[in-house]
């Protein structure tokens, strides 16, 4: 998909790592207005995006999840929840920076009479905004990405409920302009769709559904996901996994992700160093193992001494075993790191970026069902999806799903609460690699159950902190000085959350 793209990805990554006012002289002068085409920067803002979510696996949001732990380093902190805001600078700077350039996207669609760009830059913006929403809870929206204009140095905040809003306008209009274009337009540099614009519509409104069931704790929105769900000439969603929103990575130009593999692995035939930094989490892998999920050896390598021991006589077993949670140096030192799984080599050597999965879509489908928002066969909807998130994996061989999808891991409960607990968890593991997503939707569901450290004296964040840039804006300082007498912090619920759970410390080490 990516390989025709290569120039325009670097061309649109150059525009995005420019500033302001090299911007502006790189694309006008006085004798001609500005002419780049919107096309030019859409690369660079896609890459980008994508690059923030990706991230979010590898940093705070992953391992609040516990999907991935560390034995130590920059990221540790993030496993004990020693958090500042210097720990989400350039969380919160990325994708606030990418903006930007998506501004200037619609902008010049406008100017051109080009619905469809202005389409594909609405949703870009929604996207990245919904990241941050999700996050950060309040955040700007209708400034975003506007400090170089006057007076808007300082971007207003709004309430993470009207950021949803507006999100649900701009995808509204963006579904209704792409519906309406001229047959056979051209849609140049899309390294994620390739110009089918079908599927970005598509992408629209499954991203929809999914801001709509986010907030569905708070607000009564049944009739709008019946209206996706039952009209699907006005409101198509993904129907396979080609329509999942997927990017594929060119790994020697484009923009580098955390868990591609360097090319010098080591010669024991493993297709993982086993000395990375990060391991599976104990949570994550103690799940798939109770479920006999085929998954288990596709998310986790086997632990290094079950793998040397197995090189010596096959006799021996692969074991496959998370790490514990949260573990301080003193009890890390409790512990043999070889004895644990880094992430699987199917994960090290993969290409893509699951930016929203046909799996995901399936999931808020049979929850709908279930909640009596829509009719339909919830059970068989969430047999599709789990058939969906294993077909992800071309590592997992026919046999092994056939087995797993006709026993009753795969069977949902006729009891709405297990129901329910059931279609959480596996969106919580479905978003493996996405940490973004599986932060916000266990705080939205309250699945999995998850347990902090056993030396960890506070629970799970439930929001990231503003960056300390960030902190010293005015109006940031004014809005959380109104709305909470204070800079919120860690443990403030965000807007859509809809009630507190415990985090209980777990007493072993295992």
């Amino acid at each position: 998909m990516m390989k025709k793209y290569i120039l325009p990805l670097l061309v649109g990554a150059a525009f995005s790592m420019v500033g302001c006012s090299d911007f502006e002289e790189l694309n006008v002068n006085p004798n001609n207005p500005s002419t780049v085409p919107a096309n030019l920067l859409l690369p660079g803002v896609i890459s980008t995006a994508v690059s923030s979510m990706t991230g979010s696996e590898s940093g705070a949001a992953g391992q609040f999840v516990q999907h991935l732990n560390y034995l130590g380093g920059n990221n540790e902190g993030f496993g004990r929840y020693s958090i500042t805001g210097a720990s989400f600078r350039e969380e919160w700077n990325g994708p606030m920076r990418s903006v930007k350039d998506i501004n200037k996207i619609i902008s010049l669609a406008e100017q051109n009479s080009q619905p469809h760009y202005k389409a594909i830059g609405l949703i870009c913006k929604v996207y990245v905004l919904s990241l941050m929403a999700d996050a950060y809870g309040d955040i700007p929206y209708v400034e975003a990405g506007r400090a170089n204009e006057n007076g808007l140095e300082f971007p207003h905040f709004q309430s993470q409920d009207e950021v949803y809003g507006l999100m649900l306008e701009d995808l509204e209009t963006a579904n209704a302009l792409i519906k309406n274009v001229t047959a056979g337009i051209v849609v140049n540099n899309d390294i994620l769709y390739n110009g089918d614009l079908t599927k970005w519509r598509k992408f629209a409104n499954s991203l929809k559904l999914r801001i709509l069931m986010r907030e569905s704790a708070k607000k009564d929105v049944a009739s709008q996901v019946a209206a996706i769900f039952n009209n699907s000439s006005d409101y198509p969603v993904f129907t396979s996994l080609a329509d999942q929103t997927t990017l594929v990575y060119n790994n020697t130009v484009d923009f580098y992700t955390w868990y591609i593999q360097p090319k010098n692995l080591p010669s024991d035939g493993s297709g993982v160093i086993f000395g990375d930094n990060s391991r599976v989490g104990e949570a994550l892998a103690d799940s798939l193992k109770s479920k006999k999920d085929p998954r288990l050896t596709v998310f986790l390598a086997p632990t290094k001494n079950s793998f040397t021991a197995h090189k010596l006589s096959e006799s021996s077993p692969l074991v496959y075993r998370g790490q514990p949670v949260g573990l301080s140096t003193t009890e890390q030192a409790l512990l043999n790191k070889d004895d644990y799984s880094v992430v699987g080599s199917a994960i090290r050597s993969e290409n893509r970026a699951f930016v929203m999965s046909y799996a995901e879509l399936l999931l808020l489908k049979s929850e709908a069902i279930v909640r009596k928002m829509i009719q339909g066969d919830a059970a068989a909807e969430y047999k599709k999806a789990l058939d969906a998130s294993l077909s992800k994996w071309s590592q997992i061989s026919t046999t092994d799903k056939t087995t797993f999808l006709g026993g009753n891991a795969a069977s949902l409960s006729a009891s709405t609460s297990v129901a329910l607990m059931q279609i959480g968890t596996q969106a919580w593991i479905d978003s493996f690699l996405n940490g973004f997503e599986a932060f916000a939707n266990w705080r939205r569901t309250g699945y999995p159950q998850l347990y902090v450290g056993p030396s960890v004296a506070s629970a799970i964040p439930v929001r990231y902190i503003y960056s300390d840039n960030e902190q010293n804006n005015p109006n940031l300082i004014e809005w959380t000085t109104q709305k909470y007498g204070r800079m919120v912090n860690e443990s403030d619920l965000v807007w859509f959350q809809p009630q507190v759970w415990s985090t209980p410390s777990k007493n072993t080490i295992n």
